[in-house]
């Protein structure tokens, strides 16, 4: 009965204790403690029973009972340990959640104060800019007469039309002029586009509000190519197309306020690859001004190096001005002098120009410590210094007039400083845009003055040779009579001739790899007639090298030409076999004896012999006869290159042939004039060749005898393997075939000597001795009426009295130009101080 009292107490003590434990989930600080209090609770009575009653307990418990009690108390524990980390959970996630309702709050207030931060740096920002646009309207309204000029109003406006003249003498005279090219480099932050846009007197904004300075003013070179163009009243802007951003592939012609929103668009990444932007316009000289990035030492490694390439390679070609430009400061810590003796080691192509002078003024405080920085310059490099609105000031005084008047205003305040330091005169010129802008376009209108004798030189070059062109179709004119024609054909012929039996003879006067032919060329040009071909007119085709053909592979013209064809003749005759004969050949040609009238087989293979050996090498002949007629018609080409060789060489003065006569060497320089003459003498030439030819191959096909003379022949050496009868046939025509055959070699080899002598002796030989009475004799017979007709005098007068037309016109023209040129030439030299 105790026992189970015992348990109802622990059920309702257990069942407190869960009730607790709901509680405390509710605050979990005190049910740490409550937790904390249960086990101290629970540890003090099972340290007080004594053993005693624990052995007294169990001994009045039954077994089942206690095993019952063990798995209460297990659970209960397992409860309390899950319970545990459930309020663990709770709180780690309460801590977390009020962390993150902390950082909220801090976020929160650091939002408000970034706020309170911008809207205090507007406000001061606004309010130096107006402090800054107060300062500059104090110096007061500037007239023109303070020099109120941006770069297209600098020079008076007949040095830009006296320019355009210039440039346009220069097109038409083929002479290039480069026009100069002026690089800007220096820190990011220095002024260095600002410095651009005052120096073109318009506020271009490059460096404008929408670019973010932390990231560079320019990661590209910007190229801004001043052309002058008479047809531009205002300036026409054009983005060139970009290589490598496939948006921007074509050009674009946009207004000049649109200018620094391109360049932004096209400015994303570091690149060697130029922005072009032409800027065409009637008053402007042509010139080039380079925006470099900017140089900054806080970058990281790979981007200081990618910058310091491009800039570098931008300043390295020599005919480049280098305007280093630098803020104002100890000139201890100025790094673009050693940055620039890099490129330009003794600085005899750089420019100094220092900004932000007015923020130095205001560091002054005597005479002393300003005279002391003006002169901390090297004296004998060129140096400015100049204070530049800033871009929020550029912006809201775009208009050019304002603007100019502000970089005046800035000017004029940076001389009353110093004129209230009692500054030094002597660095007066060295203050300040404007007198940058003078140097500069001192320097640039002064290229170009350097230029003008160079043009004008070229232009009377050019006069004086149309004076000497005209002279010439005078004197032309004035010799076409009777008398100087024939000393002209005379002249003509035998120089050609001359030529033409040197080129036989041997020399290399006609240039032989350039006129010269192989002999595959030789084929190939001649076209029909090249290859050789059989009696069935297939062709022969042979290795030249293993049939040994001299020369085969090297380009010959003349006499060697001639000896090769001669030896290729003779490879193709040698190898030329007799046709098959057939036992209808031996049938036909045997016939009746007439004495005994018994079969006559010598003579069908004298016949057979004979008529083989004809159609085998007749063809091969009259493949040789036109051959040879190609090779020497080649010459006459080949003389005339010859001749304008000689003609060069005289001009030049070099070679001078038959000096003793400058009348004949006038002569043949002016032979191109008289080509119908030129056409006769060739033609004379070509008809003498053929004629030759003709006649040589006549002689060569007298050597074919006829069927009773190699009978003849055969019959006085009498050959016993004939056969006498007509048993055997197959017999019969091996025996004749092989008589044949051995008759035809025979032929053969004697009729290919017999050809090659007759070739040397009845066309070559003619070539150098009868070629010149056959020539020379019909020229020197002409009456003058033919002459005259063979020269085409009447066309050749009407001819030159048109060249002498259109002479006198180029030298009235050129008699102009310089006329214009000088006056133009004046006009474009004004005078400039420096």
């Amino acid at each position: 009965m105790s026992v189970f009292k015992k348990k109802d107490k622990s059920d309702d003590k257990k069942k407190k204790h869960d009730e607790g434990e709901k509680k405390n989930e509710l605050n979990p600080v005190s049910a740490n403690i409550q937790q904390q209090s249960i086990q101290a609770t629970s540890a003090t009575p099972l340290q007080a029973t004594s053993p005693q009653q624990t052995s007294s307990t169990n001994g009045s418990i039954p077994n089942s009972t206690s095993n019952h009690s063990f798995t209460d108390e297990t659970d209960r524990m397992k409860k309390e340990e899950d319970d545990k980390k459930k309020l663990q959970e709770a709180a780690a996630k309460q801590r977390k959640e009020e962390d993150d309702r902390i950082k909220r709050e801090e976020q929160e207030k650091r939002r408000k104060e970034e706020e309170e931060r911008k809207k205090s740096f507007a406000a001061s920002e606004e309010l130096n800019e107006e402090f800054e646009i107060q300062s500059l309207e104090q110096m007061g309204k500037l007239n023109s007469a303070v020099g109120n000029h941006d770069m297209f109003t600098f020079f008076p406006a007949d040095v830009y039309q006296a320019y355009d003249k210039l440039q346009s003498f220069s097109r038409d005279l083929n002479t290039s002029v480069s026009h100069p090219e002026i690089v800007f480099v220096g820190p990011r932050g220095a002024g260095k586009s600002s410095l651009i846009e005052a120096f073109i007197g318009r506020a271009l904004n490059i460096v404008g509000a929408s670019t973010n300075l932390t990231s560079g003013t320019s990661k590209r070179p910007v190229y801004l190519q001043f052309v002058n163009n008479v047809e531009c009243e205002t300036p026409k802007v054009t983005m060139k197309k970009d290589n490598i951003l496939k948006e921007f592939d074509h050009d674009l012609v946009i207004p000049f306020e649109q200018l620094n929103d391109n360049l932004a668009k096209r400015n994303s990444i570091y690149s060697e690859e130029p922005i072009y932007v032409s800027i065409e316009v009637k008053t402007a000289l042509n010139l080039t001004i380079i925006d470099t990035p900017g140089l900054v030492a806080n970058e990281s490694a790979a981007d200081q190096q990618k910058i310091d390439q491009i800039v570098n390679g931008i300043l390295r070609p020599t005919h480049r001005l280098i305007i280093a430009v630098e803020a104002c400061g100890d000139w201890s810590n100025m790094t673009m002098l050693s940055f620039v003796k890099k490129v330009d080691p003794e600085l005899s192509r750089s420019t100094f120009v220092f900004t932000k002078f007015f923020n130095m003024i205001q560091d002054f405080n005597n005479t002393r410590g300003v005279n002391r920085f003006l002169s901390g310059t090297m004296s004998e490099i060129k140096s400015f210094f100049v204070t530049l609105p800033n871009h929020k000031i550029r912006a809201r005084f775009s208009e050019p007039a304002r603007y100019q008047e502000k970089i005046n205003q800035a000017y004029k305040r940076d001389m009353q400083s110093l004129e209230q330091f009692q500054y030094d005169k002597r660095y007066e010129r060295n203050i300040g845009v404007h007198p940058f802008r003078r140097y500069i376009l001192n320097i640039v209108w002064k290229s170009y003055q350097d230029n003008i004798p160079r043009i004008l030189k070229h232009l009377r070059s050019k006069r004086a040779t149309a004076e000497s062109a005209l002279n010439d179709l005078q004197k032309q004119s004035g010799s076409l009579d009777s008398t100087m024609l024939r000393s002209i054909a005379s002249n003509y012929t035998v120089t050609f001739l001359q030529i033409n039996e040197k080129l036989i003879s041997g020399t290399s006067e006609g240039n032989p790899s350039v006129n010269g032919q192989t002999l595959e060329e030789e084929k190939s040009q001649q076209g029909d007639g090249g290859e050789w071909v059989d009696l069935y007119n297939r062709p022969i085709k042979f290795d030249p090298e293993e049939w040994g053909i001299p020369y085969w592979n090297s380009k010959l013209y003349g006499g060697q030409q001639f000896e090769r064809l001669m030896a290729e003749f003779k490879a193709v005759s040698d190898n030329t076999k007799i046709s098959e004969v057939t036992m209808d050949d031996v049938a036909t040609a045997t016939g009746i004896n007439k004495l005994n009238n018994i079969p006559n087989y010598a003579w069908a293979a004298s016949d057979l012999a004979s008529q083989k050996s004809q159609d085998a090498l007749v063809p091969l002949i009259e493949q040789l006869c036109e051959r040879a007629v190609y090779i020497m018609k080649r010459l006459a080409d080949v003389t005339d290159k010859v001749v304008d060789s000689r003609k060069k060489n005289r001009i030049v003065g070099n070679n001078r042939l038959n000096s003793n006569n400058n009348g004949s060497i006038d002569m043949m320089d002016n032979i191109d004039q008289y080509p119908y003459f030129t056409h006769h003498v060739k033609d004379l030439y070509y008809k003498f060749i053929e004629q030759t030819a003709k006649n040589c191959k006549e002689k060569c096909l007298d050597e074919f005898y006829s069927t009773r003379t190699i009978y003849w022949e055969l019959t006085e050496h009498p050959d016993q393997s004939l056969p006498h009868l007509r048993n055997d046939h197959q017999d019969t025509k091996a025996a004749v075939d092989h008589l044949a055959t051995q008759l035809f070699d025979s032929i053969r080899g004697r009729i290919t000597k017999n050809v090659l002598l007759k070739f040397y002796n009845f066309f070559l030989v003619p070539m150098q001795t009868d070629l010149w009475n056959e020539i020379q004799a019909k020229i020197t017979c002409l009456s003058n009426d033919s002459l005259e007709q063979i020269f085409e005098v009447n066309a050749t007068r009407d001819q030159l009295r048109d060249e002498e037309k259109n002479q006198q016109l180029i030298l009235e023209k050129y008699s102009q130009n310089d006329e214009f040129f000088l006056k133009a030439a004046s006009q474009f030299c004004h005078p400039l101080s420096n």
